[in-house]
């Protein structure tokens, strides 16, 4: 995620560049063609611009506010995973009846099974190396089991379950706190399947090819509505107009699909990083990790 106040301009170009360039060059030819070859015919009515352009206005605000609304619910998720974490392991810390060395060996791998399904599920909606940083907090025979699985997040999930349903069965945990737990359980995994729902729920690609014609169509006609009031003034215009609309799909283009690992997405390696701190410090670990600082105004 960007946290610069400051944006770059190369930044701002770096996914729209080519389509500026060739329609600043378009722009250059109907100026020259209308100057100098006398071709009239490409003189537009600015009526018929000033309709589409705000067609398009409409059409750029609804695919902006769609693709920050899926943004925007991925952070919600992983603010909820964050605090869920947390909880899990206090109601660990605070529910489990059993002697302190026991009951210390079990929290702490509650809350190392924790930060691996956190890990796990970020690299999971990343399309990347599940158990990267995961495996670092399970045991061989853990590990041995959640590989053997095609979802490992929920299957970590389940290892949690289970030992908290064995917990039970022992009598060191009274049923109604038992049904807490189940409950922060339940709203994890709730949690996971709304990453995995925003992240296998392809935005509508018909709407999306719609816009981008419509764009394509109203770049094809502005130079040639500007070109007779304002002549070669209409270059820079026409860049500067079509900068501003290839920039907003642009954005909307990005933030459709937040768990892509790129500048702009939810930074889930950080947040589970900063859950990692959270759990080990709640267990008193005696190694913590540092926090991961942004790298060119990006955090990951």
């Amino acid at each position: 995620m960007y946290v610069k106040q400051v944006f770059s301009i190369w930044r701002l170009l770096g996914g729209i560049w080519p389509g500026l360039l060739a329609v600043t060059g378009y722009a250059t030819l109907v100026f020259y063609l209308f100057a100098f070859k006398q071709w009239d015919f490409l003189s537009f009515p600015i009526s018929i611009i000033t309709i589409l352009g705000t067609a398009l206005s409409l059409l750029l605000g609804f695919r902006t506010n769609s693709a920050y609304d899926r943004w925007w619910e991925a952070r919600k998720v992983w603010g909820e995973i964050v605090n869920d974490s947390r909880t899990l392991v206090r109601q660990s810390v605070s529910f489990i009846n059993a002697p302190k060395e026991e009951k210390d060996f079990i929290v702490s791998n509650i809350a190392h099974l924790q930060i691996a399904w956190c890990y796990a599920l970020t690299n999971s909606l990343r399309k990347g190396q599940v158990l990267v940083y995961a495996d670092l907090h399970l045991t061989s025979d853990e590990h041995n089991y959640v590989a053997s699985q095609d979802n490992i997040p929920n299957a970590i999930l389940n290892l949690i379950q289970f030992k908290f349903a064995e917990l039970h069965e022992q009598q060191k945990m009274e049923t109604l706190l038992y049904q807490n737990i189940d409950q922060t359980l339940q709203r994890l995994c709730d949690a996971m399947g709304k990453c995995e729902r925003i992240k296998n729920t392809i935005f509508p690609t018909q709407y999306s090819f719609f816009v981008v014609l419509v764009i394509f169509i109203f770049t094809l006609v502005l130079p040639m509505g500007l070109v007779e009031s304002i002549g070669r003034i209409a270059i820079p215009i026409t860049f500067i107009i079509s900068f501003l609309f290839f920039y907003v799909e642009w954005i909307a283009y990005v933030m459709q699909n937040p768990f892509e690992n790129g500048p702009n997405d939810i930074p889930m390696t950080s947040l589970s990083r900063t859950i990692e701190i959270n759990l080990l410090e709640l267990i008193n670990a005696p190694k913590i990790p540092e926090k991961i600082l942004p790298k060119s105004g990006v955090v990951m």
